[in-house]
C-alpha cells in the first residue's frame, strides 16, 4: 500500500546489465534468461511474478497494423487478478528481446512455458528471480529510495509511471494495465521531485507570466 518511486531507465539498465555480468561469470543460464524477463516488464507493464511467468508460447500473438505495416506482438495472460487480459508490447521487444527468448530453448512446443520452460515450480522460480533481483539492486545502492524498499514488483510501477510522465491518458493506462485510475494515482504516480515541478507547473501556469523571481534558497550548513 506504500507509494514508492519506480526504477528510471538507467536503473533498469544498470540492473539488466549486472544480471548478464552473471550469466557470464557464473555460465548459469538463469541469470541471461532473467534480464529478458525484466525487459518484458518495461516493454509492457506486466506484474513481474507469476503471471508472466505461467505465459506459454501459444499465448504470444500477432495483431496487423495497416498503417505501419509492422505487427503489433500481443500478451494474453490467463491469469490475473481481474481474469484473463491481453496486452501489447513495445516493437523494440518484439524486434530485439522476443527472438532471443524464442532461440534460447528451441527444442520446445507451443504449450511450453514462454521463460524458462523446464523448470515446473513457478513458485520457486520466482523466489529465486525475487532473491536474485534484490540482491543485485542492493548491491548496486538501488534498492532502498526516499526511505522505501524497492522490490521487484515496483518495475510495474516504473511502466505506468513512464507512461503518465510521457502524458497518456490515465484512463488508457488503466485499461491496459488491466487496473483502476484511483490505484494509478494511489501508488504508481511518480511523485518525484522532477515530476511534482511538472505537476505544479501545470497547476499554476501563471508563474511561466511573472518575472523571474530573487528568491534564493537557503541551506542551512551542518
Amino acid at each position: 500500500g506504500l507509494r514508492r518511486l519506480g526504477y528510471s531507465p538507467k536503473e533498469k539498465k544498470q540492473i539488466r546489465n549486472r544480471f548478464r555480468d552473471e550469466w557470464r561469470i557464473t555460465e548459469d543460464i538463469f541469470y541471461d534468461e532473467t534480464a529478458d524477463f525484466l525487459s518484458t516488464c518495461e516493454a509492457g507493464g506486466f506484474r513481474p511474478g507469476l503471471e508472466l511467468l505461467r505465459i506459454r508460447r501459444n499465448n504470444v500473438g500477432w495483431i496487423n497494423d495497416p498503417t505501419t505495416k509492422t505487427p503489433v506482438m500481443k500478451i494474453t495472460l490467463l491469469q490475473t487478478k481481474k481474469d484473463r487480459h491481453t496486452m501489447t508490447v513495445a516493437d523494440w521487444y518484439r524486434d530485439d528481446v522476443y527472438p532471443r527468448v524464442m532461440n534460447r530453448h528451441p527444442n520446445t512446443n507451443e504449450l511450453d512455458y514462454l521463460f524458462f520452460p523446464k523448470v515446473e515450480n513457478r513458485d520457486k522460480l520466482f523466489d529465486r528471480i525475487r532473491k536474485n533481483f534484490e540482491r543485485i539492486s542492493d548491491d548496486l545502492d538501488l534498492f532502498v529510495k526516499d526511505g522505501q524498499n524497492r522490490p521487484i514488483y515496483v518495475y510495474r510501477h516504473s511502466f505506468i509511471s513512464d507512461r503518465r510522465r510521457k502524458g497518456v491518458d490515465a484512463n488508457i493506462v488503466a485499461l491496459y494495465s488491466n487496473t483502476s485510475v484511483q490505484m494509478i494515482n494511489q501508488h504508481y504516480q511518480d511523485m518525484s521531485d522532477d515530476h511534482l515541478l511538472e505537476i505544479h507547473n501545470k497547476l499554476f501556469p501563471e508563474r511561466k507570466r511573472t518575472k523571474k523571481s530573487n528568491y534564493k534558497v537557503v541551506t542551512k550548513k551542518s
